[in-house]
């Protein structure tokens, strides 16, 4: 029960802090906000600050010179924006007529049906309110009868008007003041403040911690930046086709587009349902709405799918789970913005995961990298008993290289990681059957061809099962590139194997070959290669040790010889010339030229 308790222990402190962090979140948003849009913005910006200080700026003038004028451009992009929005509100009912048609077109009907009558009959009311609001309609308005409408005025005071318009534009204007003020103290003091987070991990582990933060710095800079441009370069190219096609406030929906894109798969085309909607308004017919609408369909799979991963590979990544999440959290504790600003903040936390130990959790469960390396990831499969994929893993690694190299790189680190496994007895005799049968299918749908006996090469397992399955997929690996040259012993391993096989019986083998990936004591190779080389004098002796690096083991029993110790597969196939051993097979050896006693020599 202490760990029980203990696990629940972590999972309430877990829960608790959450709930703080999420509490803060929310009751903060006003500051967390426009902090959140200076720490990104610095990404982007204090490249272009140390671009100034290099070319002999002065470090307060580049500061000041590029927070200015980032602030002057979103000002004019805001008013220029305004005004097409007001624009927009105001031609809004001149293109009742063409949706009117459109409408009866498509439900053939002389009269519209009451969900679009009632949405067009909602935009004109939108338009009167704004229009009211902003004192931009005349004094008396008309009923649809063309009659002059009643209008009640109530008299208000002229400070309650002001007070509340001042209360409309407070909190835009306070929190662009607050971004602003943040962005200048980040940029200006980008330098201390990486100097003191330093000082907080600990001066001891400087280098890591300089390393890591320079690192995360430039990938979030770098992608920031790329992604932003890549993301303004679409919403140009949007806006110029949609003022070519004749939508409309065409520079309106090409910022949308741009800041639309930053919300993951669904942005961009959301972003398109407002221009086709008035393409489709203010044209008769149905072009610009079908050349709208093959503008996005066409142009955003292009920029995602072609020009983003050519221009920003894959320096850091979402996985599509924390796209969707990050939209959902954002959105819930900060609206709107919220869901603009989810990949950003997400990636930063994603990114700082893979320095910070603490935050890895993070980094595994919504980084777009794979979870399990391609080893790991085989021996689930294996310990799942899912044949059918670890095959096709095999096969997909056999498609780049080599079988060898499949096993070399796939097949035996994942017998390894079953090794240590058992070592610290976490399989079962019902695990291990499982597993013996997984393995057995999986060698025989990938390397079908097990020899027999009397073939040049022999195979010996030196200890255990594990070392059996290794000598199985080696087997096959051989006979994939000459078929029949090598056979490998299964029902045993180690010295029982070597004893179980007669020489009086079958033709001696002219390659002797003792494998392991479980591991032994070199004087346990040693002494087994010095019994095989009398067992079988003319034969040439290899060890394949998958454990540790190539050297030598001597044989005692033979001063003069040496067994060759290889530690990749691809290495020793190489050694064994199996052409050679191909041609001999076809062409007797007379009895002078054999040798007793021939051994290989040199390293690998």
């Amino acid at each position: 029960m202490p760990l029980m308790a203990n696990s629940l222990r972590t999972l309430s402190a877990a829960l608790v802090v959450a709930a703080l962090v999420i509490a803060t979140l929310v009751l903060g948003r006003a500051i967390l906000v426009p902090l959140a849009l200076a720490v990104i913005g610095c990404f982007i910006l204090v490249p272009i600050v140390r671009w100034l200080e290099e070319h002999s700026v002065p470090e307060w003038l580049s500061v000041f010179s590029v927070v200015v004028a980032t602030t002057g451009l979103l000002l004019g992009a805001s008013i220029a924006l305004s005004s097409q929005l007001l624009s927009l509100t105001a031609e809004l009912p001149a293109y009742r007529s063409n949706v009117m048609d459109k409408v009866h077109a498509v439900i053939g009907s002389s009269a519209p049906s009451g969900v679009v009558s009632r949405a067009i009959d909602a935009v004109e009311t939108y338009q009167k309110m704004l229009n009211r609001e902003l004192k931009l309609g005349g004094e008396q308005s008309t009923e649809p009868d063309g009659k002059p409408e009643t209008k009640v005025v109530v008299a208000q005071e002229t400070t309650s008007d002001t007070w509340h318009g001042i209360q409309i534009l407070a909190e835009p204007l306070a929190q662009m003041a607050l971004t602003f003020l943040f962005t200048l103290f980040l940029l200006a003091q980008y330098r201390d403040l990486r100097d003191r987070i330093v000082r907080i991990f600990g001066t001891d582990n400087m280098t890591e911690t300089t390393s890591a933060m320079s690192d995360a710095g430039e990938r979030l800079s770098a992608l920031f930046t790329g992604q932003v441009m890549l993301n303004a370069s679409f919403g140009v190219f949007v806006g110029c086709v949609l003022m070519i096609v004749g939508v409309p406030n065409a520079p309106l929906w090409g910022v949308v587009a741009f800041v639309m894109r930053f919300v993951p798969f669904i942005g961009v085309y959301v972003a398109a349902i407002p221009p086709i909607l008035l393409a489709a308004a203010v044209d008769p017919g149905w072009t610009k709405a079908i050349c709208t609408l093959a503008l996005f369909a066409i142009g955003e799979p292009v920029m995602g799918q072609v020009l983003e991963p050519f221009f920003l590979g894959k320096r850091a990544g979402l996985s599509p789970f924390a796209m969707i999440l990050a939209a959902s959290f954002w959105t819930l504790v900060w609206g709107p913005i919220g869901l603009v600003l989810a990949a950003p903040l997400t990636l930063v936390v994603v990114v700082l995961g893979r320095y910070i130990p603490d935050l890895e959790f993070v980094s595994v469960l919504l980084g777009d990298e794979p979870p399990l390396s391609e080893q790991q990831e085989f021996y689930h499969r294996l310990l799942s008993g899912d044949s059918y994929a670890a095959n096709d893993q095999i096969e997909e690694a056999r498609e780049t290289s080599s079988s060898e190299a499949a096993l070399d790189n796939l097949v035996f680190p994942s017998l390894h990681f079953a090794v240590i496994d058992r070592r610290r007895g976490r399989f079962d005799d019902e695990t291990m059957k499982d597993l013996d049968e997984s393995i057995g299918d999986v060698a025989s749908e990938s390397f079908p061809d097990a020899g027999k006996d009397g073939s040049a090469v022999l195979i010996v397992p030196v200890r255990g099962v594990f070392d059996t399955f290794a000598a199985r997929f080696m087997v096959g690996a051989i006979n994939a590139r000459v078929p029949g040259a090598a056979h490998a012993v299964l029902s045993a391993s180690g010295l029982t194997a070597l004893s179980s096989v007669d020489p009086g019986r079958v033709s001696a083998p002219k390659k002797l070959v003792f494998i392991t990936v479980a591991g032994v004591a070199e004087k346990a190779l040693a002494f087994m290669a010095k019994k095989g080389a009398e067992k079988f004098p003319n034969a040439q002796i290899a060890v394949l040790d998958l454990t540790r690096p190539a050297g030598h083991i001597s044989v005692s029993s033979r001063g003069d010889a040496q067994a060759q110790v290889f530690n990749r597969l691809a290495d020793l196939i190489v050694s064994l010339n199996l052409d050679a051993l191909s041609e001999a097979a076809h062409s007797p050896v007379p009895a002078s030229a054999q040798q007793p006693g021939v051994a290989l020599t040199g390293t690998y």
